[in-house]
């Protein structure tokens, strides 16, 4: 097969890292993979030799986002080579694809809850092209049944669910080199009020008596003014991101909505205790006090949480961590690519 996958631009955020893994994985498998990215930046991350990485040259300035958006599509739209399988996996990649109907087929990888990516009045246009994204007539393939449910409810279109992966030889657990500090994690976008790091630091302020770190593992160049240690991470790789889970103790993800929480499975993986919110989906494998802590969205719950984790430490390791790690090692690399191809075969042999 030739699968074409179009980006705006990889970065090192969880759906890009599948995304990349994707496409490795099904070119080890002796398919054809192009990744039409616009831009000329470097690729976050590493993208196999065999992976044809096309880049086209685009410029065009953020802050601007219809015409980010809308000359991005046309250059997405006149640059992609003809296919099997063109994936789209960010809504506004979508229609590139479809106008492409005649040189392959689209089908949508939606990560996230893309249908209202920009809420001024100035992009209702941007909204109703992504409002409209979801309920064409393509195959829709969703991480977790909490967003194939959504998009059922809300757009009446059925949605196929592949979860992503998490390489357990690459993320996996490791002794701690100083068990005397307890070591809080959080990995993602910091100024995202939507990810909850707002909630965790909040938190390590009133936490008095223990002997703490909380490390933010994120892209942004930030600096934080506090009276406890915070310690900012930018990795360049998985290699460096585990090397920072293997570090830590305790993993927040205190999201209010994600798509799946790939982040808490590579913590899970890695032998963390994770700290979770009920962002959807994470329901698909996170099950409270066995593999992880349900916690309420809130300051207490979370500073009540790291008190109870600081005073039975041992009692969680036996249990929590120990099925944390056998859950991850669920959601193999083989699984998810074993899926894509099978689906891939199964809509080119229908059409």
């Amino acid at each position: 097969m030739i699968i074409t996958i179009p980006s705006f631009g990889l970065s090192t955020t969880g759906g890009d890292r599948m995304i990349i893994t994707i496409a490795n994985g099904l070119s080890k498998r002796g398919h054809v993979v192009n990744m039409v990215n616009l831009g000329t930046k470097v690729l976050p991350y590493k993208i196999s030799k065999e992976v044809n990485v096309i880049a086209v040259p685009f410029h065009s300035e953020k802050k601007n986002l219809f015409d980010f958006v809308l000359r991005g599509m046309n250059k997405l739209a006149n640059n992609l080579p003809p296919s099997d399988i063109y994936l789209a996996n960010w809504v506004y990649t979508v229609l590139p694809c479809i106008a492409n109907d005649r040189r392959g087929r689209t089908i949508f990888l939606a990560q996230a809850d893309e249908a209202y990516d920009f809420v001024p009045p100035r992009l209702k246009i941007l909204n109703g092209i992504s409002y409209e994204a979801f309920k064409l007539n393509i195959p829709i393939v969703v991480p977790s049944t909490f967003l194939g449910k959504m998009i059922k409810q809300r757009f009446r279109n059925r949605t196929i669910v592949i979860p992503p992966c998490v390489n357990v030889n690459t993320f996996k657990p490791k002794t701690k080199k100083n068990p005397h500090v307890l070591k809080l994690l959080f990995v993602g976008d910091v100024e995202s009020k939507n990810k909850g790091l707002d909630i965790l630091m909040r938190a390590c302020a009133h936490i008095k008596d223990i002997n703490f770190e909380l490390h933010i593992a994120t892209q942004r160049s930030v600096t934080f003014d506090t009276k406890y240690n915070v310690f900012v991470h930018k990795p360049r790789n998985n290699r460096e991101l585990a090397h920072i889970y293997n570090e830590s103790d305790v993993f927040f993800h205190l999201s209010q909505k994600e798509g799946f929480g790939l982040t808490l499975l590579e913590a899970m993986a890695s032998g963390l205790i994770g700290v979770v919110t009920d962002s959807g989906g994470i329901n698909d494998f996170a099950v409270n006090k066995k593999n992880c802590l349900i916690v309420q969205r809130n300051v207490d719950s979370v500073v009540s949480t790291i008190y109870g984790i600081h005073n039975n430490t041992k009692r969680f390791k036996n249990t929590i961590i120990s099925n944390a790690i056998k859950t991850a090692a669920q959601y193999s690399e083989k699984r998810m690519i074993d899926s894509f191809e099978s689906l891939f075969l199964k809509y080119i042999s229908k059409n």
